[in-house]
């Protein structure tokens, strides 16, 4: 029996490959970005592994390239599933570290399957077809046109809405006041398009530019430079990304797949995502589940998008030893979930101000991380998507806790917003 291993950060995506591997008699692995990835080859030796190219902090091919970097586990077979990377210079940048396949996200069952009896089947090719420099190169051109693509997009997104603020213009007050409300997020995407996405991506081409036209760089010199790439390139994604979360909670296009579920079940998936972050810092993580849970309904991907949001912050700006506890249990006509971590506190006068766009009482984490200034409003506008409602306590340089209350009775907004 073949063991695959399959990677990418959406777990809906890795639990339908791994069942669908699982029914063809495979023995199917999981992770969900590249650092887990290596961790689980050096470990199980699996004999493919299937990844997406879209991986938070290191892409696939940055993970192939490392994978075959270490001698016991060069050998190992990769192929490519992605819905984001199918250019052909994509497809001969990835034959050229070995990776013959890559397949289009979504595809039918039989037709992955088929590919991954190929892949099995066909010998290993781990020596690049491009030296190192022309790899790298490359690599970064196509990071770069997938960074102009997002801004283009974004652009895209910004024209609709202006679009829409003048086609709304003549309906009713409440329609109207939403337009402004729209307008006001426009011209925030439009500062932010100006200032933290341009920026970002002047650095990158700046930094692509040396790396193409300077041969004399040093090896350790062009590894710096090309983290440098990577850690712009996340930070323009994860912006990206979360801007037009924003601007479908804004325009009303969120609808929510409500299931039954155990809020505790979402919070320890949550925390095992997690968990790497909080061990880089020696951060201890807790779940306190109180008596009496009870089911609600709710939707489970937008409910793990609250807690990701508030425990990242809560890891973020928490110091080295410190902790962050979760507690779940039942409150006044529904459940109450409280993220408390010891961290730095928030002052009291900004506290009214905490959940607005782009509001960030600290720019950068205890270990200089740095964030959107978005993950709060979307957090509260997720949990008021569900009937619910947040708040924050926080004292100053002794952590803060995030309190949000989910009804148990049917979602006064149905299913959508």
């Amino acid at each position: 029996m073949a063991t695959i291993l399959v990677v990418d950060n959406r777990e809906i995506n890795r639990k339908l490959l791994m069942t669908l591997l699982d029914y063809a008699g495979y023995a199917a692995l999981e992770a969900a970005d590249a650092g887990q990835a290596l961790e689980a080859v050096r470990a199980a030796q699996p004999d493919l592994v299937i990844v997406d190219v879209l991986l938070p902090s290191i892409d696939g091919f940055e993970l192939v390239h490392q994978l075959r970097s270490e001698p016991e586990i060069a050998q190992t077979r990769v192929m490519f599933y992605t819905a984001s990377y199918l250019e052909a210079e994509v497809r001969a940048l990835a034959e050229s570290c070995g990776v013959r396949h890559v397949l289009a996200k979504p595809n039918e069952p039989q037709i992955i399957l088929n590919t991954v009896q190929r892949a099995l089947s066909e010998p290993v090719a781990i020596h690049s077809t491009l030296p190192e420099a022309e790899f790298a190169q490359e690599h970064e051109r196509l990071l770069i046109k997938k960074l102009a693509q997002i801004v283009d997009e974004l652009e895209t997104l910004k024209a609709k809405l202006e679009q829409r603020v003048h086609d709304r213009t003549a309906e009713l007050d409440i329609a109207n006041a939403h337009l402004i409300e729209l307008n006001a997020l426009k011209d925030d995407f439009l500062l932010i398009t100006s200032h933290d996405l341009r920026s970002p991506l002047g650095a990158i081409q700046n930094i692509a530019e040396l790396l193409l036209e300077d041969t004399g760089l040093s090896d350790t010199a062009r590894r710096r430079l090309i983290k440098n790439i990577q850690e712009l390139a996340h930070r323009l994604t994860e912006l990206v990304s979360r801007m037009l979360d924003l601007a479908r909670l804004e325009a009303g296009k969120i609808e929510l797949e409500v299931i039954d579920l155990r809020v505790s079940d979402v919070v320890r998936q949550a925390l095992d995502v997690l968990r790497f972050s909080a061990s880089a810092k020696n951060i201890t993580t807790r779940l306190v589940v109180e008596p009496g849970e009870q089911l609600l309904q709710a939707d489970w991907m937008k409910l793990s998008q609250i807690l990701n949001n508030l425990l990242t912050n809560a890891i973020k700006f928490t110091h080295t030893g410190g902790q962050v506890i979760v507690t779940v249990g039942p409150a006044s006509g529904g459940m109450c979930v409280s993220v408390a971590d010891s961290g730095l506190g928030i002052p009291k006068d900004q506290l009214p101000y905490l959940f607005e766009k782009f509001r960030q009482v600290h720019r950068q984490g205890t270990a200089n991380e740095r964030g959107s200034g978005l993950g709060l409003a979307i957090v509260r506008q997720l949990v008021e998507l569900h009937g619910g409602s947040i708040a924050v306590t926080s004292e100053l340089r002794h952590g803060s806790t995030f309190t949000f209350h989910l009804p148990a009775n049917e979602l006064a907004s149905s299913v959508s917003a």
